[in-house]
């Protein structure tokens, strides 16, 4: 996989042994392959796909408050990605999910707006593609993303007020 860690014994030892100037090709090489062990790009993912169901119950719900909350803070993960900018076998994941997520999630908004089920539906789906796409090329095809079987949240009211 792209980004195995060492023990941290190991990763000290490797600190303290090479000393990298800036502009220099093994740092940039070590940049890019523990991009995403800086900033935990697994947990960064997880809270977008736990807020992404949310927004599964909260748009078959006609709830546009929710939907939107929801979608905010995906934005907000993406923000704080957007600094480190983590590299996965070559995708740089923030700027795959600008054009190929956000797009989508945009219309999702839209079409809860507009109470079109058919079009919330479809962009549901676009945005699923389009995560399974990137776990594919990130060589994370094992994790794919499908519509929620069941909702992780009995205990919030998805309906609109």
């Amino acid at each position: 996989m792209g980004c195995e860690r060492a023990p941290a014994s190991e990763e000290k030892a490797e600190a303290t042994e090479a000393v990298v100037e800036p502009g220099d090709e093994a740092e940039e090489e070590h940049d890019e392959d523990h991009a995403h062990d800086e900033v935990h790009l697994g947990a960064h993912m997880f809270e977008i796909g736990r807020r992404y169901s949310a927004v599964w119950y909260a748009g078959e719900a006609g709830n546009k408050a929710m939907v939107d909350y929801q979608i905010h803070e995906i934005e907000e993960v993406i923000e704080e990605l957007r600094e480190a900018r983590p590299v996965e076998e070559g995708v740089d994941v923030v700027d795959y999910f600008e054009r190929s997520v956000l797009p989508s999630l945009e219309r999702i908004e839209e079409a809860v707006e507009a109470g079109d089920t058919a079009t919330f539906e479809r962009e549901y789906d676009a945005v699923i593609t389009q995560c399974n796409a990137c776990h594919t090329a990130t060589k994370h095809a094992f994790i794919e993303i499908g519509r929620p079987a069941f909702n992780p949240y009995a205990n919030v009211k998805m309906d609109a007020k």
